[in-house]
């Protein structure tokens, strides 16, 4: 057994028994101004402005897409995360070792047999309107995500909690295990006695605690449209919205009395950049952050460059994130398992981490590295590089070489686009055709999501939790990119969550790894390093938070 499993499981026993700790702020309430896509400035910086004429500080981040959507569950994409985490709350800041810090929950302290946990949010938290934030938003937010009628794409991380289905949808809110003990206590059932690190850490990231006082004056067909997130905006956050310019900006001011602290930052600027001119806006000053947490990575080519600016910190981040090519297995130009594990096998991944890589990341066969606690690859039969056997293998199962596949990749990751025209390439040479075709992110997953393609290249940030990755493998999700259409991963994943001793969950997994491989609705190909850099007028930048989608700005600092 690796030594790094009982590793976790002491950080994961520490965390049950620990209480955290929050500070409080004052009582004074922030007024919200703007609407989306407001084309002017207002008293907004005008790009990388370290101050403006009024001693205004201002920092500004970089990211290489748009956020898609004002309402943070409208989308699946770390772009809107980066600008939802400014904005609203979550429960806790999860680490990339399963621990966690308080945000809105003061404490908690999981049931007796697991079967729930009782969480204490922070007395102080206040919306941005000045309105307290209570046990009553908690239920309202879980409730609206779970509703089957509200357009969530974030729904399938409530999927253990009491009363959901495999999708985490709730017909019945009465029946939602949430459940309001005081003004500032609630308690979670699980749907059955399960380890806690799925709540710690995957719901967490994207439950983001919404006003009650101010959406449910709206109805679920009003709140299915842009028009309420649009005119109210309104979070416990650490920034409040101010002005934008849709696709290109975004801009914040300090929410002077965040509980957790008065931002130093006035304005933050959230910014879209092109990756190829990522460093070449830092170092001019037009951006200060490079955003990281998958929204944000420096080209390859311009690494040792960042290396060695001064006044710049370069970073290069080891994550649980991956990159995979998804299959649709309703495609009938690919028509069986065999088809799907052959090309699997045709994957040269290594050279994508040789030549695209240069090192900083490691070929990824199952959902996370080796390195992962829940991955002991020494037990897995991979599907290692064999053109030959791949070519032989779709022979034998009637594959049409005739056809051409259509292979689509998002805009904005330049390795990601990169390593696809390399898997070109591959499949190329057993005579596999394909064609390349690019879309912006949102309509990439909406087209994933409709079955409309036959090779998808896609990204997650991953966890320490092992049961993330059911979020691609399960019908009813909001993220069924493979179109899986039987509920064999959502039992398998299931089963495994009632083992509460780590290292016998470990050993569960490797059924689950080893039947997803020879599946294969999913090639997993490589995590790669998060290449990011900041100005060093910015301290507490911290790459390691931002690869969980926590960038923790109110505790940047700004020198002059």
């Amino acid at each position: 057994m690796k030594k790094r499993t009982r590793i976790l499981a002491a950080l994961l026993a520490l965390v049950m028994v620990l209480s955290m700790a929050a500070c409080g702020g004052s009582d004074e309430p922030v007024e919200t101004a703007g609407t989306q896509g407001e084309s002017e400035s207002g008293s907004g910086s005008q790009g990388g402005e370290t101050t403006t004429p009024d001693g205004e500080k201002v920092v500004t981040i970089a990211m290489t897409s748009a956020w898609a959507s004002w309402c943070p569950y409208f989308d699946s994409g770390n772009y809107t995360d980066i600008v939802s985490d400014q904005i609203y709350d979550r429960l806790w800041v999860t680490h990339k070792d399963g621990t966690v810090d308080p945000r809105l929950a003061e404490s908690y302290e999981i049931d007796e047999d697991h079967g729930g946990m009782t969480i204490h949010l922070d007395p102080d938290a206040k919306f941005s309107d000045g309105e307290p934030v209570t046990a009553d938003d908690v239920i309202f937010s879980a409730q609206l995500d779970t509703n089957p009628e509200f357009n969530s794409l974030k729904r399938d991380q409530m999927k253990y909690v009491a009363g959901t289905d495999n999708g985490g949808a709730c017909e019945n809110p009465d029946e939602l295990g949430w459940e309001k003990i005081d003004d500032h206590t609630v308690h979670l059932t699980f749907k059955e006695v399960m380890s806690e690190l799925n709540f710690l850490n995957m719901m967490n990231r994207y439950f983001y605690i919404l006003p009650e006082h101010i959406y449910s004056q709206y109805s679920i067909e009003e709140l299915n449209t842009a028009a309420p997130w649009q005119e109210n905006m309104i979070g416990s956050g650490p920034f409040v919205y101010d002005t934008s310019i849709d696709g290109e900006r975004i801009e914040l001011v300090k929410n002077e009395n965040y509980f957790l602290g008065e931002p130093q930052i006035d304005r933050l600027v959230i910014r879209v950049v092109q990756g190829s001119q990522l460093l070449s806006t830092l170092v001019a000053g037009e951006v200060d952050v490079i955003a990281g947490g998958g929204v944000a990575t420096l080209p390859l080519s311009d690494w040792p460059t960042a290396q060695s600016t001064e006044g710049i910190t370069a970073v290069s981040e080891p994550t649980w994130a991956y990159q995979a090519m998804i299959i649709n297995t309703t495609s009938e130009k690919i028509p069986n398992a065999e088809c799907r594990n052959a090309i699997n096998m045709a994957i040269n991944r290594q050279s994508i981490v040789d030549n695209l890589l240069l090192g900083e990341g490691v070929v990824v066969y199952a959902p996370f590295s080796d390195e992962h606690p829940f991955v002991d690859e020494s037990k897995l039969t991979l599907p290692e590089y064999n053109p030959e056997k791949a070519k032989q293998q779709l022979e034998e199962n009637g594959f049409d070489f005739n056809q051409t596949l259509e292979l689509i990749v998002p805009t904005g990751n330049e390795v990601r686009i990169q390593s696809t025209v390399l898997i070109q390439q591959d499949l190329q040479a057993i005579g596999v055709k394909t064609n390349i075709n690019q879309y912006d992110f949102a309509t990439l997953m909406q087209m994933m999501r409709d079955g409309d393609y036959d090779l998808g290249m896609c990204g997650s940030a991953g966890g320490i939790d092992p049961t993330e990755p059911l979020g691609w493998l399960g019908p009813g999700t909001t993220q069924n990119f493979p179109c899986i259409q039987d509920y064999t991963y959502s039992d398998m994943f299931s089963a495994t969550n009632s083992i509460l001793d780590q290292d016998e969950r470990v050993e569960a997994f490797v059924d689950v790894w080893q039947y997803l491989l020879d599946d294969s609705p999913v090639c997993y190909l490589y995590a790669s390093n998060d290449l990011a850099a900041y100005n060093n007028r910015v301290q507490g930048v911290d790459y390691d938070e931002a690869s969980q989608l926590n960038w923790k700005t109110w505790t940047w600092t700004v020198t002059e």
